[in-house]
């Protein structure tokens, strides 16, 4: 019996064991499941959520580029249920366009045709249609719900009868709401928002006068903005190689009550290190439906849009380096945000309403206690009369049936007078309808109720929200139209445009090549203007796909849009014939940087900041008053003394690709040197002593990896005195101390293999740039290539006045290469080959355009032949010219300039505002651009267009297979569009997709601005980038691309790639195509057809 006892004991444990077992494998398929799901999820929800790029190489983009696969009207609206931005114009500046004329009443009425109905009404005499209706509304600004109106009847107002009659009238006509019904409504609405469009946190702000959100996004900003440096502040957050979230863990461990939770240290300990489980466990917590997960996550993060906008562009950078010694994520964020909600959430709902924190639990208060939710919820938002609020106040503490006697009072007393204030506002409106459709009042208060109320509905059903994309389709309708004409115009002018190519007349003085940058367009066009100079137009990378190293400099450069990669990387290096200048230059530069640094760390110390002041404060108010005062004579008295002090140094670029040959030749020059060095230091010997054949051997050493000495090096070694000893302390130093072993020197070898391009990449890049702009002939004895950069002080922001092409950076790397490249008799023969003969007199030159102050430099002068002496200063005087030229017309832009400048002043001027360090518009950059066109320059040779317009040079006749149309519209469309939507968005909401004022900006991190020393980081443009006092200086519009190509390819290129047909048929873009042969213009409709256009009018482009 005992046996079987026992027995029965050990199954029934085993049994316990077993199922033990098999739930905790059950638990890791759960949590294995609910991790897969997060982070399908997170990846999702942060679409909304734009990528930051660092300030020092700042990137255009769309704010909303991730939800280019929703309608761009869809896609607006996103952005304001989650970032509460705004994607139109305030529609009082629609109206200021509408009334000085720049929105036509046609295309206002155009524009309103997908919203009208084919219905009427009678008031008196007059059928009404709803379009006249919704047309009187949209200009006028009437609306049901117009907060200007007066609330209660006002004696004063010329309309008080018939508002007072209206109002009677009302109270008859529309439906009254019972108590109960608006409870349902309440609580149905907010029941369906909560964990969609507003958190939990949110919640409890907006219902228990908490502060939440606040407490959360400060305590994050606290901790993103030191765990994030780059380098800027002297105070480094301790633990961050852990990562952020267990950093967090680490700073917490040791307070008491951070963000007003109690005992935190001990909560934050007990925390698992895992972020990924702490969100899924703060979620369960928090009891969020799983189908709401994607929304809540998006709530969380849209918190802090800018941080985590840095924060999801920073995780997916695996090679970079502060990336990779200070890891942070996306879902490190979210479970520090999601814990404190979820502690503090907890806290306010059982201190003042007695239940959980929870999903449910807040569900069923707001249906149980919905009279209760209803006071507490109208008292925050303000809506309660001062005594009801009072007595809110009062009740918040108790429990009880108080609350439903408060309800049942305000409902009989307070809401009748609500009720009558609503008509009130609705019967103005309808009288400022009646006057503006000439109504006579006593017919509108005659009409049938039936007429009257729908008259009420049309207004309601297009409220003010509404009118924002109406508006757009109409201020775009009246741009496009006038555009077109132009290129229509032009083109029945070029006869020869459509049915023959081009005549050859004669040889042109200068071609030059310029980045597609709308900035580019007036100086073009100045250029042309001189005499027989052709200009052509190209991504500003001049596809030159390169990561490229300054040899002054330790930091390497992205010269490539940022939707590409690079095909390869340069090094920029002195010429030979400066050997002799270079240790003077190096010296000099180590000695200057070391005293930025030391100031730079003086400056940041608590103590020595003191100290500062009495000992160079000198030196400061010179610059200060020399900055202030005489900013252009003291910015060129400092170049001066720079020159003087660090003279410059001529550089070539490593163009070619070595051999393999050559790389192991590099590397053995470069470590010899090395051995050398190491040897002398163990040994003593000086370098005539140490036989080369000894350097070889114990280079063969390293490099085959051997573990042990040969015979034959020992033997070597021993023939110069060496021992074995002495020997392998040199190996071993060498691997230790300076970190030469097989691995290292394979992974030098293999980067020296990807520097450079070989022969026939580079013939493949000049020939493929040459026959997209169709230059392939006629060419000149000197082909400028372009690139563009710009110049100003104390601007955070400079880097977005560069070359979006070139990820944020000059041009000048990029034009360089591609002149070397093409300049070469190799690569020449290569093109000959291929059906580009380019004479031997033509030379193809490097420059750079300074677009703020229109100024020219060219590069690498040294390499051309006397025979172009003259040629080189008829170029340079033709630049000149232009830029004086360009500078004038850009002055007469600025709003602080009231008179027309000279061509001189105009240069003095811009000059001057490059080095005024207090001047926050150094330039407009590429505010106002509106069109992409896409063709040969004779489609706007003619036309001055602002510099409004990317301009792509492209010849449809090179291109049978239109692969290089492919390529313009996968990748310099996408930058055009990128730079158009962000200086869209940051002009309809400069606070929340742009970066406000710069006034109040701070650089932080090396990497970002703030609006003062506390915000979040600070997306897109400033107000001074977009907006000219009361009115935008950019207008915000959507691109439109002129493609010069027949139709039938670019249907295949839509029907090929998924990103054109978002952009065409979610009206991200306006595509509209000249076809060729026939000399017309189609506009490609959002439903895939084409649409001749025939009404274009030539008026004069603003």
């Amino acid at each position: 019996m005992k046996l079987i006892e026992e027995t029965t004991a050990n199954n029934v444990f085993a049994r316990a064991v077993l199922e033990e077992k098999v739930d905790a494998i059950v638990a890791r398929a759960d949590v294995e499941s609910l991790r897969t799901k997060l982070r399908e999820e997170v990846k999702l929800a942060n679409e909304v959520i734009a990528g930051f790029w660092p300030m020092r190489t700042f990137v255009h983009h769309n704010p909303l580029h991730s939800l280019e696969y929703l309608k761009f009207d869809e896609a607006v609206q996103r952005g304001k249920q989650f970032l509460n931005g705004k994607g139109y114009l305030p529609n009082y500046m629609y109206r200021e366009y509408f009334k000085s004329g720049r929105i036509q009443p046609r295309h206002v009425d155009s524009a309103l045709e997908a919203k009208v109905q084919n219905e009427h009404i009678s008031i008196g005499t007059r059928q009404i249609g709803h379009k006249e209706v919704l047309h009187a509304c949209l200009t006028n600004r009437i609306s049901a719900f117009a907060d200007e109106y007066p609330s209660v009847s006002n004696v004063n107002d010329p309309d008080y009868e018939l508002i007072k009659s209206l109002s009677d009238r009302l109270a008859s006509v529309l439906p009254v709401q019972d108590a109960s019904e608006k409870l349902q409504a309440v609580a149905s609405e907010d029941e369906a928002a909560l964990a969609r469009t507003v958190t939990l946190s949110q919640w409890c702000d907006q219902v228990l006068d908490t502060q939440i959100v606040d407490q959360i996004t400060s305590d994050l900003i606290g901790r993103c903005e030191p765990f994030l440096d780059e380098g800027y502040t002297t105070w480094e957050m301790p633990g961050r190689e852990k990562g952020f979230f267990r950093s967090w863990k680490a700073t917490l461990s040791d307070e008491w009550a951070t963000c007003g939770i109690d005992d935190v240290g001990r909560k934050v300990d007990q925390l698992p290190d895992d972020a990924e489980y702490v969100v899924i466990d703060c979620l369960q917590a928090l009891a969020i439906p799983q189908q709401a997960w994607r929304d809540y996550i998006t709530l969380h993060m849209s918190a802090l849009p800018g941080w985590v906008g840095y924060i999801k562009w920073r995780a997916k950078q695996n090679n970079y380096v502060w990336q990779e010694a200070y890891p942070i994520d996306l879902f490190q964020y979210l479970a520090v945000s999601l814990w404190y909600e979820r502690e503090l959430v907890n806290k306010y709902c059982h201190q003042f309403l007695g239940i959980d924190g929870r999903y449910p639990e807040m569900i069923s208060y707001m249906k149980n206690s919905s009279r209760e939710y209803f006071l507490r919820r109208e008292r925050i938002a303000g809506r309660l009369p001062a005594a009801y609020s009072a007595e809110v106040d009062r009740l918040s503490h108790r429990k009880g049936v108080t609350w439903d006697d408060l309800f049942n009072h305000y409902w009989d007393n307070a809401n009748p007078k609500i009720v009558r204030a609503s008509h009130n506002k609705l019967s103005k409106s309808l009288c400022l309808l009646a006057s503006e459709m000439k109504i006579e009042p006593a017919d509108l208060l005659n009409c049938s109720s039936t007429d009257l109320k729908k008259l009420i509905d049309w207004i309601k059903a297009f409220p003010e929200s509404d009118h924002g994309p109406v508006w757009l389709r109409a201020f775009e309708a009246g741009y496009q139209e006038q555009l077109l004409g132009r290129i229509a115009e032009a083109k029945v002018k070029n006869e020869e445009l459509a049915h023959s190519k081009t005549q050859v007349s004669e040889r042109p003085h200068t071609q030059s090549v310029y980045c597609i940058d709308v900035r580019s367009e007036p100086f073009r066009r100045h250029l042309e203007s001189l005499g027989p100079n052709q200009t052509y137009g190209f991504a500003g990378f001049f596809g030159v796909l390169i990561r490229h190293s300054f040899w002054e400099h330790e930091h390497k450069t992205e010269q490539y849009p940022v939707i590409v990669g690079p095909k390869t990387e340069v090094h920029e290096i002195p010429r030979s014939y400066l050997e002799k200048m270079l240790p003077m230059y190096e010296h000099r530069t180590s000695m200057i940087h070391a005293g930025h640094t030391l100031l730079h760390d003086l400056k940041h110390n608590a103590i020595t900041t003191y100290v500062m002041v009495e000992a160079v404060g000198l030196f400061y108010t010179i610059q200060m008053f020399g900055k202030t005062i005489l900013p252009r004579l003291y910015n060129k008295a400092s170049h001066w003394l720079q020159k003087k002090l660090i003279p410059a140094i001529s550089t070539t670029i490593t163009v070619d690709k070595p051999s393999e040959a050559e790389t192991e030749e590099m590397l053995k020059v470069k470590y010899e040197n090395l051995i050398f060095k190491v040897l002398h230091d163990v040994t003593g010997l000086s370098r005539w002593q140490i036989p080369t054949h000894l350097v070889d051997a114990l280079w063969q050493h390293i490099l085959n990896s051997e573990a042990e000495l040969t015979s034959s090096l020992i033997e070597i070694a021993g023939e110069a005195g060496i021992s074995k000893d002495k020997l392998s302390e040199t190996i071993s130093r060498l691997q230790l101390q300076y970190g030469v072993e097989h691995k290292e020197i394979s992974c030098q070898k293999e980067s020296i293999l990807h520097t450079g391009f070989s022969l026939d990449e580079q013939a493949q890049t000049v020939s493929t740039a040459l026959r997209i702009m169709g230059l392939t002939s006629n060419f000149a004895r000197l082909v400028l290539i372009c690139g563009h950069g710009s110049e100003s002080d104390n601007n955070p922001y400079e880097s977005a006045l560069d070359c979006g092409a070139c990820g944020g950076n000059e041009g000048k790397p990029n034009a360089r290469v591609f002149v070397m490249m093409a300049n070469n008799p190799l690569v020449r023969e290569r093109l000959a080959q291929n059906g580009i003969e380019i004479p031997a007199d033509t030379y193809f030159v490097a420059g750079q355009i300074n677009t703020t102050t229109d100024e020219v430099e060219l590069f690498d002068l040294e390499d051309f032949p006397l025979s172009h002496s003259q040629d080189i200063a008829r170029l340079i005087e033709y630049l000149e010219e232009a830029g004086r030229r360009t500078s004038q017309e850009r002055c007469s832009r600025f709003a602080d300039i009231e008179n027309t400048l000279s061509y001189d002043e105009a240069k003095s001027h811009v000059i001057q505002r490059s080095a005024d360090w207090s001047q926050v518009r150094p330039e407009w950059g590429l505010s106002s651009n509106t069109a992409f066109v896409i063709g040969r320059r004779a489609l706007t040779d003619s036309l001055d267009l602002r510099g409004r317009v990317f301009l792509h040079s492209y010849d449809y006749r090179y291109d049978t297979e239109s692969k290089f149309l492919e390529v313009l519209l996968t990748a310099p469309q996408v930058v055009a569009q990128w730079i158009n939507m962000e200086h869209y968005f940051s002009t309809t909401d400069y606070d929340v997709y742009g970066s406000g004022s710069k006034i109040y900006h701070n650089v932080v991190g090396n990497f970002g601005v703030l609006a003062g020393p506390w915000s979040d980081l600070r997306l897109g443009l400033s107000w001074q980038t977009v907006m000219n006092g009361e009115m935008p200086f950019h207008e915000p519009m959507r691109l439109v691309s002129v493609v010069e190509a027949p139709r039938k390819e670019i249907e295949k290129l839509i029907a090929k790639h998924e990103l054109l047909r978002h952009y065409y048929h979610n009206e991200w873009v306006n595509l509209v195509v000249m076809e060729p042969e026939e000399g017309v213009l189609y506009r490609y409709r959002p439903t895939g057809e084409w649409v001749r256009i025939s009404n274009a009018t030539s008026n004069q482009l603003h």
